[in-house]
């Protein structure tokens, strides 16, 4: 498992990607996983999603329903090293959310 010390070693990741991240993390609980699902096309090629993959921060399964011309789902699934990163920076990330924990714009 990562340590604080090797994650602020790698730096920090986009803006973007922290608020992605964080949005992932508060939906796992200590029960299970809700599962975030996304068409795999949409991650696969995209920079934001290849970082937090490529720094395990971030990681999927993939379902393939089996039927020709059907899209691969991906099911996104915040790790251990993740849920640190989220924790250790959380004050900073949680301002730069759109919605608050209640489900309201912030202004």
């Amino acid at each position: 498992m990562a340590t604080e010390e090797e994650i602020r070693a790698e730096g920090r990741v986009s803006d973007e990607q922290e608020v992605l991240l964080y949005n992932i993390a508060l939906r796992q609980e200590e029960l299970g996983r809700e599962p975030t699902n996304v068409l795999w096309d949409k991650v696969k090629d995209d920079p934001k999603y290849k970082e937090l993959f490529d720094r395990e921060l971030l990681t999927y399964q993939i379902y393939d329903h089996g039927v020709e011309g059907t899209p691969l789902v991906a099911n996104l699934i915040i790790t251990l090293k993740g849920i640190r990163y989220c924790i250790m920076y959380g004050d900073e990330i949680v301002p730069k959310r759109k919605w608050d924990a209640a489900g309201r714009a912030r202004s």
